[in-house]
């Protein structure tokens, strides 16, 4: 498929009017505002609140002050130990005389019945959660990993849903996979709620957690193969600012459901208001031609065209059938065909590894929220409300400095302040807080970046299953961030060391993917073999101080970027013109 003679008819019909906004308005706002949600909320559900072993006997003539000092035993700082107790009953306590000094009791306690692991149940400080599912599950002390793992579960339940929704809608289509994802996390993100057993509690995170990749992305994808590329960037941007604005009402809305399962409920039932509104999603009109599918295209691009208030261009039937013809000679295998050319191999390596360094850096620092010194609630909220300003700055980076440089510059930094954490992890924790939130703005940053890039650098034909391989490989690695987060009950700054390793990964495949910065979006396999190969390692394409485009030197003897050593391709901003 010729991407400039598509991109020509897409603006014939309005590629950035009232369709793009109604499109925009009425599924990428509200799904982005609500995405979020579905990852994060686990956080909350398995919160652990300070806790005792409780003892059984409690006599009623005795405080909870005094017997908490009988029967647990304190720590070096003066806290009540959290797994471990006095090897004593209330029957016990019965023969001691208690007016005496309550030191000297304890002491004489701690010699005669020594300390043990809780043998009952627990206490739960019930000041901030009425339930969490580590409360109601005992998922504390030596069993304390177990919530970690449950995170992890959802994790791995992201990538089959990946794999299977992804590379579905590259071949039945992106509308059909968006109404059967928002089904399956409807129905079993409730069914997940009522669980008892272990084995049905890990199932059912595993099967509802499934979808939430492909409703993120399969949303951005439908619009921004309807849009102009200045709306791509804006679309992307604005997706964040959205993601922003519901990850920070999340911890107010976990304060105020003090239960775990209110909390799902909150989180899980507003997903099935797209059931009823799923009619009002158009299909991609590239997604159609790419398959062949003349009438449709046709039907689609004349209501946008009426939609926008623009005339049906002419001869749109016959430039639809030269284009379907052009795409019907070049088959599609699905996933394969981005590793069967050095160029897309390479670069479908490079943008793998940006999103799982992405994605591992985001979610370590947000899954160790709680781990963190002071109020998770505030905390979470400081560390999620920093990404307001991120979207921005990350939207006019990318629009005026590139995309490449934008992801190099903010993984370097979001490194920088992840390791200058490490030096001040025992200090104030308000110093702490600030190193970290600086760290996830320019994460977030880069995280736009790649969604962007996946976006440009993708194929049409192989876009949702390229996007969706990256995605799947994030994943894989994604189901240690939950883990990445519990080193931190070994040492405060490890998992900052972690994420700074991380970060240099980052960076490194940062600077080699190609700048498409007011690029043509390849349509096919052959269009993304030929698309920004002469790019130089040392080229800028955004805007100077005197708002100039710099564009790349044709020469291939210069450190091109992921181009294949035996080919010499000519300029591909010369061949769409």
């Amino acid at each position: 498929m010729d991407s400039p003679v598509f991109e020509k008819v897409l603006a014939e019909v309005g590629n950035s009017g009232r369709h793009q906004s109604l499109l925009f308005w009425m599924f990428v706002v509200p799904i982005n505002f609500l995405i979020p949600w579905i990852p994060l909320t686990p956080i909350f559900m398995t919160s652990t609140p300070t806790h005792t072993c409780r003892v059984p006997g409690h006599p009623s003539n005795i405080s909870e002050d005094v017997w908490k000092q009988l029967t647990i035993p304190r720590e070096e700082d003066g806290t009540y130990n959290q797994c471990q107790q006095y090897n004593i009953t209330g029957d016990n306590i019965k023969d001691l005389d208690l007016h005496g000094n309550i030191s000297s009791i304890v002491s004489l306690i701690n010699y005669t019945y020594g300390i043990v692991d809780c043998r009952s149940d627990w206490d739960y400080d019930l000041s901030t959660y009425d339930s969490t599912l580590s409360m109601d599950q005992n998922w504390v002390c030596s069993r304390d990993s177990i919530g970690a793992t449950w995170q992890a579960v959802g994790m791995a339940g992201n990538i089959l849903g990946t794999l299977i929704f992804n590379s579905l809608s590259d071949f039945i289509g992106r509308r059909p996979v968006f109404v059967l994802t928002i089904l399956i996390y409807t129905i079993f993100g409730i069914a997940r709620l009522y669980m008892t057993s272990f084995m049905g509690i890990m199932v059912m995170q595993f099967i509802s957690s499934m979808p939430f990749p492909a409703i993120l992305e399969i949303t951005l994808i439908i619009a921004m193969e309807q849009a102009s590329p200045q709306w791509r960037s804006r679309i992307t941007a604005s997706s964040f600012i959205f993601w922003t604005a519901g990850m920070s009402l999340l911890p107010l809305v976990a304060w105020l459901s003090r239960s775990w399962q209110t909390l799902g409920l909150i989180t899980t039932l507003p997903f099935a208001i797209f059931l009823l509104a799923w009619r009002y999603l158009p299909e991609s009109p590239r997604f159609l031609l790419s398959r062949g599918r003349l009438e449709e295209t046709h039907k689609l691009l004349s209501d946008i065209a009426k939609r926008n208030g623009q005339p049906v261009p002419d001869k749109l039937e016959i430039t639809l059938l030269n284009l379907a013809q052009e795409n019907v000679q070049e088959s599609n295998y699905g996933i394969i065909q981005l590793f069967q050319n050095r160029t897309m191999f390479i670069r479908t390596f490079l943008l793998t590894v940006c999103y799982t360094c992405n994605n591992l850096f985001y979610y370590g620092l947000a899954y160790n929220t709680t781990n963190m010194s002071g109020n998770e609630f505030l905390n979470f909220f400081l560390l999620s409300i920093m990404e307001l300003p991120s979207n921005l700055l990350g939207w006019l980076s990318a629009e005026w400095i590139g995309r490449r440089w934008t992801q190099c510059g903010c993984f370097t930094l979001a490194t920088i302040f992840a390791l200058a954490s490490v030096g001040v992890s025992d200090g104030p924790v308000w110093v702490s807080i600030t190193l970290l939130s600086i760290s996830k703005l320019f994460i977030t940053m880069s995280f736009l970046v790649i969604y962007l890039q996946c976006a440009e650098i993708y194929p049409t034909t192989h876009r949702a299953a390229g996007t969706g391989f990256s995605s799947i490989i994030s994943s894989c690695f994604g189901t240690t961030a939950p883990y990445i987060a519990y080193t931190a009950t070994k040492g405060a700054w490890i998992p900052n060391i972690i994420l700074a390793i991380i970060g240099a990964i980052g960076i490194c495949g940062a600077c080699f993917l190609p700048e498409t910065l007011g690029e043509t979006l390849p349509e096919s396999i052959t269009d993304a073999k030929k698309f920004l190969v002469n790019e130089k390692f040392f080229s800028y394409k955004g805007k100077s101080c005197t708002h100039s485009k710099v564009h790349p030197v044709n020469d291939n003897q210069n450190h091109r970027i992921n181009a294949p050593i035996s080919e010499n391709v000519p300029d591909y901003d010369s061949m769409a013109t």
